[in-house]
């Protein structure tokens, strides 16, 4: 197999990568409020559901997932393209939040606190959750600018 063949069969598979039915975009924005409101209950009105507010957080990102692996109503190679195009700039946003974020709040509770802090990673769902918003906020956009 030479490299010709490699890279033929790679842009085969890439365009392999199955999307949902548009259908999936309206139940994932169903999901995404009604998993919200139920995070924001959780967290301010039952004091003790840690399980609940767990539960309800993953849904989110479910949701969102949702959203973002649906087709549009017209799948054309525009839309493709853009929806890459928004992939990148979120895995790129992504991995700088998650670099930065933690230097920011250490940085941040040592000023307002005037003693040693101490530096903690963030979680991968809240970096998975700003990965997705960004994904859906830029491609939204993206196609906004393009019609």
């Amino acid at each position: 197999m030479n490299i010709t063949q490699i890279c033929e069969n790679e842009q085969k598979s890439a365009n392999n990568f199955k999307l949902l039915p548009h259908s999936f975009k309206n139940i994932g924005f169903a999901g995404l409020i009604l998993s919200v409101l139920a995070v924001l209950f959780f967290r301010f009105v039952m004091i003790d559901a840690t399980t609940l507010l767990s539960v309800s957080s993953k849904l989110v990102l479910v949701s969102m997932l949702l959203i973002s692996i649906s087709k549009e109503k017209i799948e054309d190679e525009m839309i493709s393209e853009l929806r890459v195009k928004s992939y990148s700039f979120a895995f790129v946003m992504g991995v700088g939040y998650a670099l930065a974020m933690p230097l920011v709040d250490f940085l941040v509770d040592s000023v307002i606190q005037m003693k040693q802090s101490d530096y903690t990673d963030m979680s991968s769902g809240i970096v998975l959750w700003f990965m997705l918003f960004v994904q859906i906020a830029y491609f939204q956009l993206l196609k906004k600018l393009q019609s």
